[in-house]
């Protein structure tokens, strides 16, 4: 079966216990009608637009009634990690938190990005980063030789000794034979992917 949400909406101000949102509904490609979330603790309510809509929305809390139960490893009862059974409004609460993650992703990426035109941007790739800012873009530099000592050298002297275990240089913006003139060691610090 497959369900999906379109026009997703949410509102991160009115979410208290659970995701505040609004969406439409799609069922194996028919458009069902609106989903919503007050973000107060109550459950997902269904906007249906028909009769139909009514009938796939059932055919969907069946099917994933018969789908594997939701398991919690971080919490034990009697010796066993916690487990509740799936049910649509979960199937699709994991849609939205799944839409979340992605835009915020997104948001990291971007924000990564547009800190690279004039930094070097280091940290754990998808999760944090910090930066070595400087007053020339790094687009100009990587033009002449002497900018491309000046990353080198701040890279060595400035960088490489605050990098933790499982952080990298994440700039995209630096050709990789340049970085290759830059590398040393372990390399550690080229991007990932990037060799």
């Amino acid at each position: 079966m497959e369900i999906i949400l379109k026009n997703i909406y949410v509102g991160e101000r009115l979410s208290r216990e659970t995701t505040a949102f609004q969406a439409t509904l799609y069922i194996n490609g028919y458009k069902v009608g609106a989903i919503s979330n007050e973000g107060q603790g109550g459950p997902i309510l269904y906007h249906p637009l028909a009769d139909k809509g009514n009938l796939l929305i059932r055919e969907a809390e069946a099917w994933c009634r018969k789908l594997p139960p939701v398991i919690f490893p971080d919490t034990m009862v009697d010796g066993k990690p916690m487990s509740i059974p799936m049910e649509l409004e979960i199937y699709l609460d994991n849609i939205i938190t799944a839409w979340l993650e992605q835009k915020d992703r997104e948001k990291f990426r971007w924000k990564m990005e547009k800190k690279m035109a004039s930094a070097i941007v280091f940290g754990i790739p998808e999760k944090t980063f910090r930066v070595l800012r400087f007053k020339t873009p790094i687009a100009s530099m990587i033009k002449c030789n002497s900018g491309v000592e000046r990353l080198r050298r701040d890279i060595h002297k400035l960088v490489l000794p605050r990098l933790a275990e499982n952080e990298k240089i994440l700039n995209t913006n630096i050709p990789a034979s340049i970085i290759k003139m830059m590398e040393v060691g372990e390399g550690r610090w080229v991007e990932q992917g990037r060799r």
